[in-house]
C-alpha cells in the first residue's frame, strides 16, 4: 500500500469521470471460501453474486468517486442523472476499471443461532485501469492495482465492507501512482500553458481579430472548405471553421456544452487542440482559440445576406468523422424568426455532426452555422436552419479591425 498523491488546493488538474467498474468473474464462480462460528471452522465456498455476496458495480463505481474525491481529485458527472447531464462534458480523462483477481473470506461467528448478516474476513482485488484521453482521444495510460483488507471484528454486510474497501484501497494505490497523477495534474501541452479560465475566461468585454488577408487562397467555397473543422468534444463530433489566421474558429455551443478545451481535426486531417474561450448558450454558438496560427480561414459575409432563391453550400463533418469536410448545395430557402432568434431556413442537406459547420455563398462567403434541422426518425426532412452570421458575431462579441 503506497500514500495516494493528493491535488494541492490551487492546481489545476483535469475532470476525470469514471466511465464503468468492470468484474471479470462469472455469476456463481468461486471467489472464497466461508467460515462459521466462534472458531471459524471452514464450511463452504464464497460465490461471486450468488449465496450472501450481493455488492454491485454501481458500489464499487460510488467508492471509486468517494476516493478521488478525498483526495481533492476533480470528478465530474451525476451517476444518478436520468437524463443528459451536461457536466460529463467537462470530463478530459475518462477512466475504466477491470477486476480481475477477486478472493474473498467470510467467518460468521454467530451462524449457530441463524444469524448469516454479520461477519468478519478480509479481501483481495486487482483491478486494470485504463484511462482514456478526450483530447487525444485515444487510451492514454493503463496500470493495474491490488487492494487487500481485513476486518477482525464482525459486523453487519461485513463482506461486502470488505470488499468495498478493498477496491477503495486499489483506488488509492491508483492515486498513489505517479504517472497517473502527473497526468491529471495539468502541464504544458504543445509548447504553450494550458489555460484555467475555460469557458468566458478572457476578461476583455470583446475579442479583437485582424482578418486582413484572411485566407492566402483568396474568397471561393475552396478555402472555406479548407478552414472547416472536424470538431472532438464529449463522445462525439461536430463541425466549425477557423475565421482568423490567428487560430480563432466558430462552432456550436451545443458541441462544446463545458468542456474547456476540445480536439480540432483540420481539413489536411491533422489534429490540434483548442480552447474554448467564450461560449453563448441562448444564440448556440462557442468560439475557440486554436494553439496554432497561420491558419487558413474563412472570409464571413458581414452585414449582407443572400437572397432567398440562392445557391449556398453546408461543409462539415455529417454523421462519422470519416465523413469530414462533405459539402452539400441547396438555395436560401427562406429567413425565419423564432421567438426573437432569427435563422436562415435552407435545404442543404445537413445531418447529426454537421452542427457548428459553416453555411457558404456562391462566392466562398461565410453566411450562417448549422444548427438544426427538421428529422422523422434518422431522416433528414431538407429543413435545416443556420444561425446568421452577423448573430454569431454579435453574441461572442467579436469585432474586427
Amino acid at each position: 500500500m503506497h500514500s495516494a498523491l493528493e491535488v494541492p488546493r490551487g492546481v489545476d488538474a483535469k475532470p476525470i469521470q469514471l466511465k464503468k467498474v468492470v468484474v471479470k468473474l462469472r455469476r456463481g464462480e468461486e471467489v472464497g471460501k466461508n467460515y462459521i462460528g466462534f472458531a471459524c471452522v471452514p464450511s463452504g465456498t464464497v460465490e461471486w453474486r450468488g449465496g450472501r455476496i450481493n455488492i454491485t458495480d454501481d458500489e464499487l463505481t460510488e467508492t471509486f468517486r468517494e476516493e478521488l474525491q478525498k483526495y481533492n481529485y476533480p470528478v465530474v458527472g451525476d451517476p444518478n442523472a436520468l437524463f443528459d447531464d451536461p457536466s460529463t462534458w467537462k470530463a478530459e480523462l475518462l477512466v475504466a476499471g477491470q477486476v480481475n483477481k477477486l478472493e474473498l473470506s467470510a467467518c460468521y461467528p454467530l451462524a449457530g443461532f441463524g444469524n448469516y448478516r454479520d461477519s468478519k474476513g478480509g479481501a483481495y482485488v486487482q483491478v486494470a485501469w485504463q484511462v482514456y484521453g478526450q483530447l487525444e482521444r485515444k487510451v492514454v495510460y493503463e496500470v493495474t492495482t491490488e487492494g487487500s483488507y481485513q476486518s477482525d471484528s464482525s459486523a453487519p454486510m461485513g463482506i461486502e465492507k470488505n470488499l468495498a474497501n478493498a477496491f477503495g484501497l486499489s483506488v488509492q494505490n491508483l492515486l498513489a501512482d505517479r504517472k497517473f497523477n502527473d497526468l491529471v495534474t495539468r502541464r504544458e501541452l504543445g509548447g504553450k500553458s494550458v489555460a484555467t479560465g475555460g469557458i468566458n475566461s478572457i476578461a476583455e468585454d470583446s475579442v479583437t481579430l485582424n482578418l486582413k488577408s484572411a485566407s492566402p487562397l483568396g474568397v471561393s467555397l475552396e478555402a472555406a472548405r479548407n478552414a472547416t473543422l472536424t470538431v472532438y468534444a464529449g463522445s462525439g463530433h461536430g463541425s466549425g471553421f477557423i475565421i482568423s489566421p490567428e487560430g480563432y474558429a466558430i462552432t456550436n455551443e451545443h458541441v462544446v456544452r463545458e468542456a474547456r478545451f476540445v480536439t480540432v481535426r483540420l481539413a489536411n486531417g491533422r489534429k490540434i487542440v483548442a480552447d474554448v474561450v467564450r461560449a453563448d448558450s441562448a444564440r448556440d454558438v462557442a468560439l475557440l482559440k486554436l494553439r496554432e496560427e497561420n491558419l487558413p480561414a474563412a472570409t464571413l459575409a458581414r452585414s449582407t445576406q443572400p437572397a432567398v432563391g440562392t445557391d449556398v453550400f453546408a461543409i462539415g463533418t455529417p454523421l462519422r468523422d470519416e465523413l469530414d469536410i462533405t459539402v452539400t448545395r441547396g438555395i436560401v430557402s427562406a429567413y425565419r424568426d423564432d421567438r426573437g432568434q432569427k435563422f436562415l431556413q435552407s435545404d442543404a442537406q445537413v445531418h447529426p455532426g454537421n452542427s457548428g459547420g459553416p453555411l457558404v455563398a456562391a462566392d466562398g462567403r461565410v453566411v450562417g452555422i448549422a444548427v438544426q434541422g427538421y428529422m422523422i426518425g434518422r431522416a433528414s426532412q431538407n429543413l435545416n436552419f443556420f444561425v446568421p452570421i452577423d448573430d454569431a458575431v454579435a453574441a461572442l462579441r467579436i469585432t474586427f479591425r
